[in-house]
């Protein structure tokens, strides 16, 4: 199976009913297993509420020497807005992955409840 990229939340508070859409759409393709995808579908939107949805907002205090021109504060700021742009972009990323990741074990444990119950019968 070829990887896929699901875009979620990039700000807090972003309409959960998107992300939903976006896991129900996967595992649609996963499989025709409606129980599973509910249950799938309502813990990980617990999970993507609590950690999907945290701002990335560094913040630290960089001094510069007084003697600093207009043109060198505004290229330094610019290089500083770049990278934590950058930065925001890979931490976005990993949490991305994460979800995905955890995506993956709740269908493993849904599995595998589903096995217990199967066996226990």
């Amino acid at each position: 199976m070829a990887a896929t990229i699901i875009p979620f939340p990039k700000k807090q508070g972003q309409d959960l009913a998107q992300v939903e859409l976006l896991i129900r759409k996967w595992l649609s393709k996963l499989s025709n297993n409606d129980e599973l995808t509910e249950w799938v579908v309502e813990r990980m939107l617990i999970y993507v509420d609590h950690y999907g949805n945290r701002l990335f907002e560094p913040a630290f205090d960089l001094p510069v020497p007084a003697n600093f021109s207009q043109e060198e504060a505004e290229a330094m700021l610019g290089a500083i807005e770049k990278g934590i742009d950058d930065i925001a972009v890979q931490v976005q990323e990993m949490v991305s992955k994460i979800i995905i990741e955890r995506l993956f074990l709740e269908i493993e444990l849904y599995e595998s409840r589903q096995s217990e119950k199967n066996h226990i019968k």
